[in-house]
């Protein structure tokens, strides 16, 4: 999925629910891809909420770096208290700690062994207010999403639900939504 495309996103989960990727998540990331190579690795928290008559999830917003954030060309480390405060005031607004994001300079990107490590780390450690936790990287051109089940302990990549030739999102069963 592109990167400058700001249009909101449905994605498909592994258990048959879909995950909302609003706007407002890609507009923030945009500001901080590594486009050129003095852009160090920047990141954040994804916060969102659970539909309780759907079952399906919504991402809403990020955070963003923050000036005593860990950042280089290949690492960003979540440090600067004020992504908890973030979290504090999103819990206010009934919305909740889903997941994590940050930068590559692959144009496409894929996750390093660290991210691998740190995700299942995560898995291990985090909480959030659903059975996934979120995984977003975005590279020069295009993002790509995982998410981390805490059922199962897998972590899988997940993908855009299936469109008509108009654009509009195919329901499993092939109806229109």
């Amino acid at each position: 999925m592109e990167v400058n495309d700001s249009r909101c996103f449905k994605i498909q989960l592994p258990n048959g629910s879909v995950v909302d990727v609003l706007s407002s998540v890609f507009e923030e990331i945009r500001k901080w891809v590594q486009d050129t190579e003095s852009k160090p690795e920047s990141g954040g928290y994804i916060i969102g909420y659970c539909h309780k008559n759907s079952g399906n999830y919504s991402l809403e917003s990020v955070s963003h770096p923050y000036c005593n954030d860990l950042r280089s060309p290949t690492r960003f480390d979540i440090l600067d208290s004020q992504h908890q405060i973030y979290l504090n005031k999103a819990r206010r607004k009934i919305s909740y700690y889903l997941g994590v994001w940050h930068t590559h300079s692959q144009m496409i990107p894929t996750p390093s062994s660290v991210d691998w490590t740190d995700w299942r780390e995560t898995l291990l450690l985090d909480q959030t207010g659903c059975q996934y936790v979120f995984f977003i990287i975005a590279g020069t051109v295009e993002w790509r999403l995982w998410v981390g089940d805490f059922e199962t302990g897998t972590i899988e990549e997940v993908f855009e639900c299936d469109k008509n030739s108009d654009g509009i999102y195919l329901r499993e069963s092939n109806e229109i939504q």
